[in-house]
């Protein structure tokens, strides 16, 4: 099943990023798409902070606290993210999932001048949709990765070959991501 919301800010140049695009407080958190694994009710969460899922265990981590965010108190739109590549995984908590958005790589904008601390390496930078502005959470920084220069390249997509308005997401969630009954 796909995630419902799925949209494009206009690709001209065939070349875009996929993101997750969430709440977490009151601020709109993009996730490069390519490692998001699925997404979960807070209740699958073990009481030792372990979520299994997406063929493995995820430590649980605070990322609202990581980014310096006052996250939202546990709603019914609240989930568990569960994100990893091939050497390290983690789940966190956010307030809300907003959709998967595909946004041109031009479009998208380094961090100001003045930002000159910690914040590079937790933001790649940000992108603005039509009712938010979304920053980009660094995916490497995330997963207690090595950082790498041009990290948002990594997971740029061709996207030229598909019409405009289509999409073949590889990311296929659960119906509980989504806030919709599941079928026993």
């Amino acid at each position: 099943m796909g995630l419902r919301g799925q949209r494009s800010i206009t690709v001209s140049s065939g070349q875009a990023v996929r993101f997750l695009v969430t709440l977490i407080g009151n601020s709109a958190v993009a996730l490069p798409a390519h490692w998001v694994r699925g997404i979960v009710m807070p209740a699958e969460a073990a009481r030792n902070g372990l979520v299994a899922g997406a063929n493995g265990a995820y430590e649980r981590t605070d990322l609202a606290g990581r980014l310096k965010i006052v996250s939202h108190a546990l709603t019914a739109d609240t989930r568990l993210i569960l994100y990893a590549n091939d050497d390290k995984s983690r789940s966190f908590a956010v307030d809300k999932v907003q959709g998967l958005i595909d946004v041109e790589r031009a479009l998208i904008h380094p961090l100001p001048p003045q930002f000159r601390g910690g914040e590079r390496d937790r933001l790649l930078g940000f992108f603005v949709a039509p009712s938010y502005v979304a920053l980009i959470a660094n995916p490497f920084w995330i997963l207690e990765l090595p950082s790498r220069k041009q990290a948002l390249d990594v997971f740029a997509l061709q996207v030229s070959e598909h019409r405009p308005g289509t999409f073949d997401s590889r990311l296929r969630l659960p119906a509980a991501a989504l806030g919709e009954p599941v079928a026993s």
